[in-house]
């Protein structure tokens, strides 16, 4: 890897982490920043471009994509409320902040099962209203998380995509 190659994936990671920080002041179950009028969500214009990536008949995705080709996004329900997220990124998307108050849930149930030994690429996590899937490799991070209480009539994981 030469030296140019080494500060473009450091950007890179340095844009994931500061990126997702800017444009998730709002996480899952939270009605998103850009509804709310006054508190309207910051356009990411060094990390990346966030813009409404689709409008479905019950909800809209909302997407930030990085320079390095990273994309995260926010499931809003007509409401506004984050329902879903999900990412497929380069580097491990800081969960915390996508997850906001349901972060503890998952972590726990994460570090329980790193607990157990062994190499865990994949991890599913669905308690109560969460459920998270997640898994990854180097340079490959993917997954979804949704709030099954939060979830539109009519629509359900199987039509996102996902289980």
């Amino acid at each position: 890897m030469t030296f140019s190659d080494r500060v473009r994936a450091s950007a890179a990671a340095v844009l994931l982490v500061v990126a997702p920080s800017l444009w998730a002041k709002d996480s899952l179950g939270e009605i998103h920043s850009s509804v709310s009028g006054a508190n309207a969500a910051p356009n990411v214009i060094t990390a990346g471009a966030r813009h409404l990536l689709a409008q479905k008949v019950r909800y809209s995705v909302d997407e930030v994509q990085l320079a390095d080709g990273s994309r995260i996004h926010k499931y809003l329900a007509e409401n506004g409320q984050i329902f879903a997220v999900s990412w497929n990124t380069l580097y491990k998307p800081d969960l915390s902040l996508l997850l906001g108050e349901y972060f503890s849930s998952y972590a726990g149930a994460a570090k329980l099962s790193a607990q157990q030994g062994g190499i865990h690429r994949q991890f599913h996590h669905d308690a109560n209203d969460l459920v998270v899937q997640s898994g990854g490799h180097l340079h490959v991070f993917s997954g979804y998380a949704y709030l099954r209480s939060q979830l539109p009539a009519g629509v359900s994981p199987q039509l996102m995509g996902w289980q």
